[in-house]
Order: structure tokens, then C-alpha cells, then sequence
């Protein structure tokens, strides 16, 4: 025979947050950092890995940061042998997927710092995705690449 819930675990299921949302993308954002750079340097490099969860394509349009005058996605040319690189206004994620911004592959250069940053400084980086969602993330700054 089944028990009524009482009335306080009923609203404490009813009310519980969900955490996937059905109409923003379903993502993770893991191995994220900025490499921190030399004094008067006016560009500093980002990495991230990003896994697109959901079911269909997706695609990064966007990156901004308060703490940037501009941030730009790059990748690697990919017939060059040199390790050519060429800016991107997007970077497009399959469905059950990822994309690795990597030291030498493709990653962010975030452009005229509002402030020196230092190892262990943390950035504020806002993804914009092709379907109008957004996700912010804080990146550390470290001084080498880190072990994961």
C-alpha cells in the first residue's frame, strides 16, 4: 500500500532546481585557464575543453570577458605543417561531442588587459552559443600549463 508524501518532501521534490535546461545548450566546461604573460604584453592566450551533451549541433558564435578590451577565437589551418593559425567566428560543437582549445592548437587570444594579470588571478569569460544561450565561466590565470 503506498504512503502520502508528506506535505514538506512533497514541495522539497516539487521545487528541486533542474539542472538540465531544454531550451539552452547542455554543456561542460572542464581544463579551463589563461596563460599568464610577461610584463607589457597586451595578449594573453586561453584554453578550455567544452563538451556539447545535447542531442543536436552547436556552436560558440562569441567571447567576450570584463576583463578585455576583445577576445578572438583562433585554430590551426589545417593543411599546415607550420602550425599556421587563422581567426574563427566560430567554433562548432557535434552533437555528444567536445572541442580542446590546447597550447598549439586552437584556443583564445584575449587582447589589451584591463589590468596585469597574475598566476592564480581568476578572468571572467561569457560563451555566446549559436542558439542565443550563454555561459559564464571564471578562468584561472596560471603561469604554466597546468597537469590535469
Amino acid at each position: 500500500m503506498l504512503r502520502k508524501l508528506p506535505p514538506l518532501l512533497f514541495a522539497a521534490f516539487f521545487f528541486m532546481p533542474i539542472t538540465v535546461n531544454a531550451e539552452g545548450p547542455v554543456t561542460g566546461v572542464s581544463h579551463v585557464w589563461i596563460r599568464e604573460a610577461p610584463p607589457g604584453v597586451q595578449q594573453l592566450a586561453g584554453y578550455f575543453t567544452l563538451e556539447n551533451f545535447s542531442n543536436r549541433p552547436l556552436a560558440v558564435v562569441g567571447i567576450t570577458s570584463p576583463d578585455f578590451n576583445s577576445v578572438m577565437m583562433y585554430r590551426k589551418l589545417q593543411h599546415s605543417n607550420r602550425g599556421e593559425l587563422e581567426p574563427v567566428t566560430t567554433l562548432g560543437i557535434p552533437p555528444h561531442k567536445s572541442i580542446v582549445l590546447v597550447p598549439g592548437g586552437a584556443h583564445l587570444i584575449l587582447i589589451k588587459p584591463r589590468k596585469r594579470f597574475f598566476d592564480g588571478d581568476l578572468v571572467t569569460l561569457t560563451l555566446r552559443f549559436s542558439d542565443h544561450s550563454s555561459l559564464t565561466i571564471m578562468a584561472p590565470v596560471r603561469r604554466d600549463n597546468p597537469r590535469h
